[in-house]
């Protein structure tokens, strides 16, 4: 009995809201609900790159949430990012009477999933599943049947703040036949100690900023968010890799 709970758990979870009212609280989710054809849904979200529309409260991401403010938006469906959310925040966002979308992409094919399983929330299956498509399609860049290649991932040059094995950036750098040289490290983002960086100085960085292209260096700013723009930052990243070979 209890498996048939869970079953009907899982597919309660993903069936569409009439005319939802969306509330985003993270920028790539936001883009994830525009992805999966939801734009003309949002309420209030956390801006990504694109100016929201007019209609569209504008929320923050930083210091938590604005309980009086989201609640004032009437959400049917909320969606979040569960490890860029406040502990106490996710915990009173799953006691609302409101449909809650935690997305967490530990890879690009989650980022696929999260738009196809919005698709089916808001009622927009066809475009999310085309824009899923679309997506896996992108970051397929011509560069992953290169030669793997070690780089260090550069969050911030001062104090240095790279990434370890356990964040999902591992994945774009393998569809880019990129290494992590600190993937064995068992944490998302840390600071290396000095001497670790001083054997590591010879190898080329990618940094997860705009930067001029040159033979030891990487960098694209959309490579900071785990959402459907990374369609456009592998085949960028994939050409200033093939420039250096």
């Amino acid at each position: 009995m209890r498996g048939v709970w869970l079953v009907l758990s899982c597919w309660l979870a993903t069936q569409a809201i009439a005319g939802p009212r969306v509330v985003s609280l993270a920028p790539h989710t936001t883009e994830l609900v525009i992805a999966a054809g939801g734009a003309d849904l949002l309420v209030g979200a956390v801006p990504a790159d694109k100016p929201l529309p007019d209609r569209v409260m504008p929320l923050h991401s930083y210091g938590g949430i604005d309980r009086e403010r989201l609640l004032a938006l009437r959400p049917d469906l909320i969606v979040t990012w569960t490890s860029g959310t406040r502990p106490a925040d996710l915990a009173w966002l799953r006691s609302l009477d409101v449909r809650l979308y935690a997305s967490e992409p530990a890879g690009l094919d989650d980022i696929a999933r999260d738009i196809r399983a919005l698709g089916r929330l808001l009622g927009t299956h066809e475009t999310a599943e085309a824009a899923a498509a679309r997506f896996l399609a992108a970051v397929d860049t011509p560069c992953a049947t290169l030669s793997p290649r070690e780089v260090y991932i550069e969050i911030w040059p001062q104090p240095p703040l790279s990434l370890g094995g356990r964040h999902w950036l591992n994945d774009v750098l393998r569809h880019l036949a990129l290494h992590n040289t600190f993937a064995e490290v068992t944490r998302a983002v840390f600071t290396p100690d000095p001497e670790s960086l001083l054997l590591r100085a010879h190898l080329p960085r990618l940094v997860l900023r705009d930067i001029p292209p040159a033979p030891d260096r990487f960098g694209n700013a959309l490579l900071a968010r785990p959402g459907p723009r990374l369609a456009e930052a592998l085949p960028a990243l994939c050409r200033q890799r093939l420039s250096a070979e």
